[in-house]
C-alpha cells in the first residue's frame, strides 16, 4: 500500500494529510495562534490537589495548568495507598507530559507515565524493562526483536519498540534506542539550569509532532511545499530517523499541495452528514451532543439478487467508509453503527472480523462491543488531539470558524499574489473575519514577506 505523507505551511497554519492509495485517511489542523501540545513534557509545579478528584494541578509556565489524575503516576513498588494526594504535596516540582489538549472550559490534561516518541521506538523514562509493539505482528520477528532488545544497555530507562523497527537491522535500532536516551538524559540534567516551571522535552512544533507521529519506514514520500520547512524536517530526520531523510520532497506543482493531491476538495466535503457508496447505498454519519451516530440504508444498493447477501455486502462496504470518516475527521469518544439487521450468525461474524481489521489499522485505541439483536454497534475511541470539527466548525451547525474562513481568505490571496508580483492584495469578508484578521498583525507581515505584495483587508 502506497502512503505519503503531505505538510502543508501555510500563513497562520500547518496543515497535514497521510495519503493511502492517493486518498486521505487522516488530516489534521495546526493553528498558530492555538499550538497543540501534545507529548511535550514540563517540569512544572503543584498548584493543589483534590482528594475528591484524586488529582493534581500543575503550573506548566507561559500561563498554562494542567490536570494530572493521580493514577497516571509512575508505578511504584508496594501497596497503593486510598488516597494517592497523599504522595505529593502543594508545592513540590514534578515531570509531567500532556497527553490531551485543553478541551472547552477544561484544563490541558496531563499524564506522571513519561514517553518519548521516535518512529523507531516510545521510551519510557520512569519504567524499566524491553517491550516491543503487538501490531508487529510477525511472531517470528517479535520474537527475535524481544530478544535482542533485552541486551539492548539503555541504562534504567526502558522502551517499546514500534513498528518501523521490525523493517531496520539491530544496529539501527540500538542506535536509535541509545541516541533517545542520551536525548533524554541530557534534557533532565539541564532541568536545574532553568527556572521552573518550564517546557523539558518534545517541542510542541506542529513539524515535529507531526513527524514523531506518523512518520516511519512505511512511508513511501514526505512532501512539503515550503522549502524552510523541508530544511527543519531533514534536520528533524538526521537526529531521530536518518532512514527517512531521503524520502523527504519538496512540491514543485504550479497547482498547491492539498490542491495537486485532492485534500482541499476532501476538506470542503468532510462535514457531509450524507456519504454516498459505490454501491448506491448511503451512509448518514452525524455528530450529536453525546455520540457520534452512523447509520447504514440500503438506498439503490444492487449488488447481489439474495437479500441476505446483499445486507451483508452493503454493511461490509459502508464499515470501511464509517471508519475512513471516524480517522479522516478525528472523531473520538462514543460512537454508535447502525447496520441493516443480519439475522445470520455468518454473516455477523464476518462483519465482526473487518470491524476488527479496521480497528486493527487505526493508531488510535478503539473498543467495541458486539452486534446487539438489533443492529447496533457501540464503540469507543481515545482523544489524542481535537477532531477537525473543533477547528473547523462553530458548535454543533456547519458553520466554518471565523479562523478558518480568514486563513482560507489568506491562502487565496497568496495564491492570487503569486500570478500577480508585487501587486497590492485586497481581502474582504464579513465584519468578524476582518476584524480577527487585522488583529493577526504577524500573519500580514508574514504574507508580506512570503509574497512581497502588500495586504489590504477591507
Amino acid at each position: 500500500m502506497s502512503s505519503e505523507i503531505l505538510i502543508n505551511s501555510a500563513i497562520g497554519e500547518t496543515r497535514f494529510a497521510l495519503m493511502e492509495q492517493g486518498r486521505a485517511v487522516e488530516i489534521r489542523l495546526f493553528r498558530d495562534h492555538a499550538p497543540g501540545r501534545v507529548g511535550a513534557i514540563y517540569h512544572g509545579r503543584i498548584t493543589s490537589l483534590s482528594k475528591a478528584f484524586q488529582a493534581a494541578f500543575v503550573d506548566l509556565g507561559a500561563g498554562l495548568s494542567g490536570f494530572l489524575p493521580l493514577s497516571s503516576l509512575p508505578k511504584r513498588p508496594g501497596r497503593k495507598p486510598k488516597d494517592l494526594t497523599s504522595l505529593l504535596h502543594e508545592g513540590q516540582k514534578i515531570i509531567v507530559q500532556v497527553s490531551a489538549d485543553a478541551s472547552p472550559g477544561k484544563s490541558i490534561k496531563l499524564t506522571g507515565r513519561i514517553e518519548l516518541t521516535s518512529p523507531v521506538l516510545i521510551l519510557h523514562p520512569f519504567r524499566e524493562g524491553a517491550f516491543v509493539s503487538s501490531r508487529i505482528r510477525d511472531p517470528e520477528r517479535r520474537r527475535q526483536l524481544k530478544d535482542f532488545a533485552s541486551h539492548i544497555d539503555s541504562g534504567d530507562i526502558g522502551f517499546t519498540l514500534r513498528p518501523d523497527a521490525a523493517t531496520l537491522d539491530n544496529d539501527d535500532i540500538e542506535k536509535a534506542v541509545i541516541h533517545l536516551a542520551r536525548h533524554w538524559k541530557r534534557a533532565v540534567e539541564n532541568r536545574t539550569k532553568a527556572k521552573i516551571p518550564f517546557l523539558l522535552a518534545q517541542s510542541p512544533d506542529s513539524l515535529s509532532q507531526i513527524l514523531r507521529d506518523y512518520a516511519g519506514s512505511h512511508i513511501d514520500r514526505i512532501i512539503l511545499d515550503r522549502p524552510s520547512a523541508l530544511k527543519s524536517a531533514r534536520d528533524w530526520a538526521q537526529e531521530f530517523a536518518p532512514h527517512l531523510t531521503a524520502r523527504m520532497t519538496l512540491h514543485q506543482e504550479h497547482q498547491p499541495l492539498f490542491d495537486h493531491y485532492g485534500v482541499e476538495e476532501e476538506l470542503e466535503q468532510i462535514f457531509d452528514k450524507h456519504i454516498p457508496l459505490p454501491s448506491g447505498a448511503w451512509i448518514t454519519l452525524e455528530q450529536t451532543e453525546a455520540m457520534v451516530v452512523a447509520d447504514v440504508n440500503m438506498g439503490a444498493a444492487r449488488g447481489s439478487d439474495h437479500p441476505a447477501k446483499q445486507r451483508l455486502q452493503v454493511n461490509l462496504e459502508a464499515t470501511g467508509e464509517i471508519f475512513r470518516h471516524i480517522r479522516l475527521r478525528g472523531i473520538s469518544g462514543l460512537m454508535v453503527i447502525d447496520y441493516i439487521n443480519m439475522p445470520g450468525k455468518a454473516d455477523v461474524s464476518n462483519l465482526l472480523t473487518v470491524v476488527d481489521n479496521c480497528i486493527l489499522n487505526d493508531p488510535i485505541q478503539i473498543q467495541r462491543s458486539n452486534l446487539s439483536a438489533f443492529g447496533l454497534l457501540e464503540l469507543t475511541r481515545k482523544a489524542r488531539h481535537p477532531a477537525l470539527s473543533r477547528h473547523m466548525l462553530t458548535g454543533m451547525t456547519p458553520m466554518a470558524t471565523v479562523e478558518t474562513k480568514a486563513l482560507a481568505l489568506l491562502r487565496q490571496a497568496e495564491r492570487d499574489a503569486a500570478t500577480r508580483p508585487g501587486i497590492p492584495m485586497k481581502i474582504s469578508a464579513d465584519k468578524e473575519t476582518t476584524a480577527w484578521l487585522k488583529a493577526q498583525d504577524a500573519l500580514t507581515d508574514k504574507f508580506t514577506r512570503r509574497t512581497g505584495s502588500r495586504l489590504i483587508i477591507d
